[in-house]
């Protein structure tokens, strides 16, 4: 295993509920298989139904490995995570993006841990998910000044992780 595939697994972000809140299925995945590899599959209910599962994903291990590789979804084979490629590629050195998974992942954790503040403890829910979810509560009800200068916070630390994914791990078609 080369240093760039290292850092996947030091990393998890795609997968974790952090970068992303599901996983759309496209037409050449086999949604039956995937189900049955123990993916939680599901149809949205809308004018245009969507095959999807949310993040973070049940296949992922606690060593960060998945348990479905050889079988992911499209969309999980398409992604190309910039802090990877850039890796792979020797434009940044692998303790350069080591450090940017660290960095990554230390905002995130504050973000969860000023969710479990203002009571949301649903860890099996994304980020984007959960945030949200305590965004409709909190602007539904009338926040005390502590619930208030929390979610302060929360808006600012995921603003600010939201700014360095799409800065590191997202990346953009290349122009042509």
């Amino acid at each position: 295993m080369n240093s760039a595939e290292k850092l996947c697994l030091a990393c998890g972000l795609c997968c974790d509920g952090t970068l992303f809140d599901n996983v759309r299925l496209g037409p050449r995945d086999d949604a039956p298989a995937l189900k049955a590899l123990g993916l939680p599959v599901e149809v949205t209910r809308g004018r245009t139904p969507v095959t999807l599962f949310r993040q973070p994903c049940a296949a992922l291990c606690a060593d960060r490995t998945c348990r479905v590789y050889a079988d992911r979804p499209g969309q999980c084979r398409a992604f190309e995570c910039g802090v990877f490629k850039d890796a792979q590629a020797g434009r940044i050195a692998f303790a350069t993006a080591l450090r940017s998974v660290k960095n990554a992942r230390r905002k995130a954790d504050t973000i969860r841990r000023l969710l479990r503040q203002l009571g949301d403890t649903d860890e099996h829910r994304s980020l984007g998910d959960r945030f949200r979810r305590t965004q409709r509560r909190l602007e539904s009800g009338d926040p005390d000044a502590a619930a208030g200068a929390a979610f302060a916070k929360l808006g600012l630390a995921v603003h600010q992780f939201n700014l360095l994914a799409h800065e590191k791990f997202h990346t953009r078609a290349e122009a042509p």
